[in-house]
């Protein structure tokens, strides 16, 4: 199934900071000193906004190129990718939106496109920087703009430094100028670095500030100690809440916070008590001094007192370190195993964040989260279906047995069937038979077990329940059979009579799956939901 990252028009993200890097010629790249006359020393004040925001253009050009310059010294480790095909986007338009749809092999252990990735287009796979710049192929950049991807490719919207074939080619080679094959251009795609992060800072310098937002500026702008000193002292001597106050500090105390970081956690949450007023704390202090550690405890706090925070910061690893922190302290205030941890949601963009490498971050994100309730609170196969349908088997046990003698009957006589007929009729007749293959993957499994439950099919559940325990042995199995008959249908009957539960081994798997199943729905709900809707 293909997926699609941007279905919006084509547009120049982050236009400014995508001009600068795309006005840098390779030799640009590879120039140490070029911003070396043009960052200057921000200073500690500013007279107006428009002033702060533009301190920090250059500095953060002078970061993009850095961070591009070690990536060019690198080049040859470089992911690269295979172009299949080249043609221009519908909103091309020169000179500058040079806008065109890529279409690239895809290949495990590859080039593996995001949104925002810088890319290189090349004739060669770069084995040296020289190499991104040859003879007749000028060096020439792009940005990815959008990302489609299937089995086989991938389909990107790029944004171009230069136009990918002249005008003057395009007429010598006599086709069509929108569309091209990769014998014509360039052959590979390499990966230079990503910039999402500094398009949306550089967003943010260039956006236009008024209003709400610069007034919260100007107020950053012009904040003083004074204001810092006073906002704790009126925390300190209000003595309607000696009790809240006396409880925070000996949690702030577990935490080993040192008396400025305190002090700090303490200001923020007196600030919290002026709700008509926008007020601005300001934490700041060289690497190393507890930043995210007062970070992660001011978060903590306001957890505790039940005030709904949120919190932004311009890279995936500042978010991820954040809340790695404040996971580390909740943790050791849960009182009822994992129950509240559904007040703390985290989202972005799960593989630049490697949730799947963190355990802790999984269970807090968004999309891993939903997932999970959307199955506990499925009508049929969530909490609800399957308690009512526990209630049915334990009022009436006999007849849900009778009910999975029925299904196994009409199962076991389709699959004695099966070499003489077509698979695709026998798929139409029992919905659940391709769920019966043994070398299932476990998301077949999970899809298997969900659609039995909604149709309460106990054959299905009882083959999955009896994979989780031991094999019953042949004895306990076993029903032996007088009768005479021919040896192939003796065969087959024996082999049926073995597959079939007896009552007494029918209620103990019914009751266990269900039961199972049900604290699972229980237990999930209780961590990833809301604790107001468990109080």
């Amino acid at each position: 199934m293909a997926t699609d990252t941007d279905k919006k028009k084509p547009e120049n993200k982050g236009g400014n900071l995508i001009h600068e890097v795309f006005s840098w010629s390779l030799d640009d790249v590879l120039n140490k000193n070029l911003y070396k006359s043009k960052v200057a020393e921000i200073p500690k004040t500013f007279p107006s906004v428009s002033d702060y925001t533009k301190s920090f253009v250059y500095p953060l050009y002078e970061e993009t190129h850095a961070d591009l310059l070690s990536k060019m010294l690198g080049v040859n480790r470089s992911p690269t990718a295979e172009i299949i095909k080249v043609k221009k986007s519908k909103d091309f338009r020169l000179p500058k939106a040079l806008f065109y749809t890529i279409v690239l092999k895809r290949h495990q252990g590859f080039y593996s496109p995001e949104v925002g990735d810088l890319i290189a287009l090349t004739d060669v796979k770069p084995k040296c920087v020289d190499d991104l710049k040859r003879p007749n192929k000028p060096y020439l950049i792009a940005l990815v703009q959008s990302m489609k991807a299937n089995k086989s490719h991938y389909q990107l919207c790029i944004l171009s430094s230069k136009p990918i074939i002249p005008e003057v080619v395009e007429m010598d080679i006599r086709k069509d100028v929108t569309s091209y094959s990769r014998m014509n251009v360039i052959h590979f795609v390499v990966y230079l670095t990503n910039l999402t992060t500094n398009i949306r800072i550089s967003q943010a310098l260039h956006a236009e500030v008024e209003g709400e937002r610069k007034k919260i500026i100007e107020k950053l702008l012009r904040a003083d100690s004074s204001s810092v000193e006073e906002s704790h002292l009126e925390f300190s001597i209000d003595t309607t809440e000696d009790l809240t106050l006396l409880k925070i500090k000996k949690i702030l105390k577990s935490f080993q916070l040192d008396s400025s970081q305190e002090a700090a956690v303490l200001s923020c949450i007196a600030a919290r008590k002026h709700g008509d007023q926008n007020t601005i704390k300001l934490i700041w202090g060289p690497p190393g001094t507890g930043k995210t550690k007062t970070i992660g405890s001011l978060l903590f706090m306001f957890l505790m007192m039940k005030c709904r925070t949120l919190t932004c910061a311009p890279t995936n690893i500042a978010v991820v370190g954040v809340t790695k922190r404040i996971m580390s302290l909740v943790r050791d205030f849960l009182r009822y195993g994992t129950y509240g941890l559904g007040d703390i949601v985290l989202f972005g963009n799960g593989e630049r964040m490697k949730i799947d490498d963190c355990k802790d971050l999984s269970e807090i994100f968004l999309e891993f989260r939903v997932k999970i309730l959307a199955d506990c609170l499925a009508p049929r196969s969530g909490w609800k279906g399957s308690s009512e349908w526990m209630i049915s088997f334990l009022e009436d046990p006999e007849q849900q047995y009778r009910m999975y003698l029925r299904e196994k009957v009409q199962c076991d006589e389709m699959e004695s069937d099966s070499s003489d007929t077509d698979e695709k009729a026998h798929s139409e007749e029992d919905e659940d038979e391709e769920y019966l293959i043994p070398d299932q993957k476990e998301k077949s499994e999970d899809a298997m077990l969900k659609k039995a439950l909604k149709k309460n099919n106990w054959k299905t559940l009882i083959v999955s329940t009896l994979k989780g325990n031991k094999k019953l042995s042949n004895s306990e199995a076993t029903q032996e059979d007088a009768s005479e008959v021919p040896s192939k249908q003796k065969s087959d009957k024996k082999n049926f009579q073995e597959n079939i539960l007896t009552f007494e081994q029918f209620v103990t798997n019914g009751f266990t799956f269900l039961g199972n199943h049900i604290i699972h729905c229980v237990e999930s709900l209780y961590t990833y939901a809301d604790i107001y809707y468990f109080p």
